[in-house]
């Protein structure tokens, strides 16, 4: 067991353990910590070296990768699956996509400092996988105002930043090219990529997400009214946001999305982590991962 020190530690625990040759890493923790882990897995690559396997202890605010695959998280159902995993039963580890995201680095993301990404300042581009969610507009402030409130309010407290998010909204105009053909020019107040169905602490973004299709649930917002965006900070619980006209979904293998407006950048998170700014690529990595659950 090692306890990680700094922001991107787990990252380089997790690489260290598979030049060691180990067969099972494990991150106790969130989304942040799943999402460290599984770039120091996968490295350059995009599938995780043969005969490793992931696992998760859910330990964080949200855990929303872990709801998504609702496995028993137990101790002792954990334990026991590990076990299983690393003797080698077939049902005990699964095969699951990660996405790849290309970037351009910069020093502010949604208002907060970034220290320590990758590539320079700067730089024309930088790369990170994600394993739940990745988006661009409104999501990035969201996440970057859930460090500011308590974390007694759990998964509630994405609600609540969600709600101080909406009050000076602005929408953005935007590029979208789809699998690198179609592209789509509109207003838009967010795009998601999701991979898994739940982020937010338990918002039910994509309903129909599935961790090994091949696809990401592409979920974009409109040109929503300030109310209609309030409406979304309960209507996401149980996947109505889904019935409103603003949003639509589409799967999709890569999308890119640039900025059309002239009023800044267009920022980044994956798995609830703040990362840079636009143009900005997904592209799918399909069977990524062997995860434990």
């Amino acid at each position: 067991m090692v306890l990680t020190e700094e922001e991107g530690h787990a990252a380089q625990l997790a690489r260290q353990a598979v030049e060691e040759g180990a067969r099972l890493i494990v991150g106790v923790g969130g989304d942040g910590t799943l999402h460290e882990v599984v770039n120091g897995i996968l490295g350059e690559t995009d599938r995780a070296p043969d005969g490793v396997i992931v696992g998760l202890v859910p330990a964080g605010r949200g855990s929303d990768y872990a709801r998504g695959l609702g496995f028993d998280t137990g101790p002792h159902a954990l334990v026991a699956r590990y076990a299983a995993a690393l003797e080698g039963d077939p049902s005990a580890a699964r095969r699951v996509d990660a996405g790849e995201v290309t970037y351009r680095p910069s020093a502010l993301v949604a208002g907060r400092p970034i220290g320590g990404a990758e590539g320079a300042i700067g730089a024309e581009q930088a790369k990170r996988r994600f394993v739940n969610e990745a988006g661009i507009g409104f999501s990035p402030f969201v996440a970057q105002r859930t460090a500011r409130f308590p974390a007694r309010l759990g998964g509630w407290l994405y609600t609540v930043a969600g709600i101080v998010t909406i009050i000076d909204w602005r929408h953005r105009d935007l590029a979208l090219t789809w699998d690198g053909g179609e592209r789509q020019e509109g207003r838009f107040a967010s795009v998601e990529v999701a991979l898994g169905r739940y982020a937010g602490g338990g918002m039910l973004l994509a309903p129909g997400a599935s961790l090994d299709d091949g696809l990401f649930d592409v979920v974009t917002i409109g040109e929503a009214s300030r109310a209609e965006l309030f409406s979304f900070s309960w209507r996401l619980r149980s996947g109505d946001h889904l019935r409103s006209p603003v949003v639509a979904v589409r799967r999709a293998r890569a999308v890119t999305a640039e900025a059309l407006d002239d009023r800044g950048p267009i920022y980044l998170q994956a798995d609830g982590e703040l990362l840079g700014r636009d143009p900005v690529t997904f592209r799918i990595l399909p069977d990524a991962l062997a995860f434990a659950g």
